[in-house]
């Protein structure tokens, strides 16, 4: 029973150090914050595997369930997508849409963290080493209790910021509920766009992987160009992510639809994700100020664990799917 339950355990714990410390945003001193990060990090990205696994969805559908997930989580719960001064960074005034109340950049950059690193990244690389990568993991009373973690999970960031937290409009919270609420539906409605494979050669999983690394280091790129949104018009910004993304997508849709796409090729995405976030570490600023010597120690550990786990994945992926 335990070893069936291991990778749903597994993932809960994944989720947040991936989404979190792998990124740099939090140091390791501060380690013990991911019992608060559990709930909604993990329990989401276990909720969203198991309604996927067990409906079908295939990856697309995760995909756009993560996109759901990063609508709530940044739009209802820490509401960083309308706070104006979201922990003192200003994170809106770049590409500001006042009939929006958003930040076009900002929108765009964190939705796609939340559904490619904090959801599909650590189900893909769980997956991976899992002897059960396509079947569900928990029963109907497991995927209840996934969904009422993640709700346990939401009511944290809302309860830490309280009574300080950005009030939200009416018309912001139903906009917001719209717009997770279609994206749920597109995920469900995914399965009936699958087109036959093609009977061509995919590309190899190290192209895959080589692909992706590129593309992870452009999608960070503005980011870590200083004074770039002094320089760079917003939207210029934002037609660069949405081409990157639109880029990505149709590539990875070409690949995945050719006979041999498989586990290896999978595995070469996530751990490409996995690498990005490692390296990414190192010049990002934890949220919560900490020793520089203690910064770097644990991006040091944090992208050494996610190398082991790599290598970990990497040996199981052999048993379970040796490469042709």
């Amino acid at each position: 029973m335990f070893k069936r339950l291991l990778p749903a355990l597994g993932l809960l714990v994944l989720a947040p150090l991936v989404g979190e410390y792998l990124l740099g945003n939090i140091a390791i001193d501060a380690l013990p914050m991911i019992i608060g990060l559990i709930p909604l990090y993990g329990g989401g990205a276990l909720l969203i595997r198991e309604v996927a696994r067990r409906w079908r969805l295939g990856w697309p559908g995760i995909i756009l369930l993560g996109l759901a997930y990063a609508v709530i989580e940044e739009g209802l719960l820490t509401r960083s997508l309308f706070d104006p001064d979201y922990v003192g960074l200003r994170l809106l005034d770049y590409g500001f849409i006042p009939a929006l109340g958003i930040g076009a950049y900002w929108t765009v950059f964190v939705l796609a963290i939340h559904g490619v690193w904090s959801i599909a990244v650590p189900i893909s690389m769980v997956e991976a080493g899992s002897r059960r990568p396509d079947t569900p993991w928990l029963g109907k009373v497991g995927l209840i209790v996934s969904a009422v973690l993640f709700l346990l999970g939401g009511a944290v960031p809302i309860a830490l910021a309280s009574p300080a937290i950005y009030p939200l409009s009416a018309a912001q919270i139903t906009w917001t509920l719209i717009t997770a609420v279609a994206l749920i539906i597109a995920a469900f409605l995914s399965v009936r766009f699958r087109r036959p494979l093609l009977p061509a050669t995919p590309a190899s999983p190290w192209t895959v992987f080589a692909t992706t690394i590129v593309a992870g280091l452009a999608f960070w790129l503005p980011t870590m160009a200083g004074k770039l949104q002094s320089i760079v018009p917003a939207w210029i910004t934002v037609g660069f992510y949405l081409a990157l993304y639109a880029t990505m997508t149709l590539l990875i849709l070409r690949w995945s639809r050719r006979m041999g796409w498989g586990p290896w090729h999978r595995f070469a995405l996530s751990a490409a994700g996995l690498v990005t976030y490692a390296w990414h570490g190192f010049p990002q600023p934890p949220s919560f100020p900490a020793p520089a010597h203690v910064d770097l120690i644990g991006n040091a550990v944090f992208a050494l664990a996610a190398l082991g786990l790599l290598a970990f994945v990497l040996v199981r992926l052999r048993r379970t799917a040796p490469p042709t």
